[in-house]
């Protein structure tokens, strides 16, 4: 890379189109338009390989700050193990992941409903 550049974020989150304009405000909210990296895959942490190898490229190129781990109500990706508790658990392996990667990240795990944003 010819010049250096740094993100502020990382946000990690599921495809489903139901909650992207509640994604974009919550990072809008943060002051983080234009400055993080973003990974959409269906279930957001679910397929923890696939989610981490790209969670560890960021890391690795644009050394993040921060990141946002979105999970969702009502997602499809679980099928019928929707559960808050099966995407807690799936949220909270992949942070764990990344503070290893680097102990000095913030990671934030969040759900997302209809009705708005919550830490979980």
């Amino acid at each position: 890379m010819s010049v250096e550049h740094k993100a502020q974020a990382l946000a990690i989150h599921c495809i489903d189109f139901r909650f992207q304009d509640q994604l974009e405000e919550d990072l809008k909210r943060k002051g983080l338009i234009g400055q993080f990296d973003r990974i959409a895959w269906p279930g957001a942490s679910k397929d923890f390989t696939v989610v981490g190898n790209a969670a560890k490229l960021s890391i690795l190129l644009h050394n993040p700050n921060q990141i946002l781990i979105y999970e969702h109500e009502d997602c499809g990706a679980y099928g019928s193990n929707n559960s808050l508790s099966s995407q807690r658990k799936n949220a909270y392996k992949l942070k764990d992941f990344l503070i290893k990667e680097n102990p000095l990240l913030k990671v934030y795990t969040l759900f997302v409903t209809f009705e708005g944003i919550k830490e979980i």
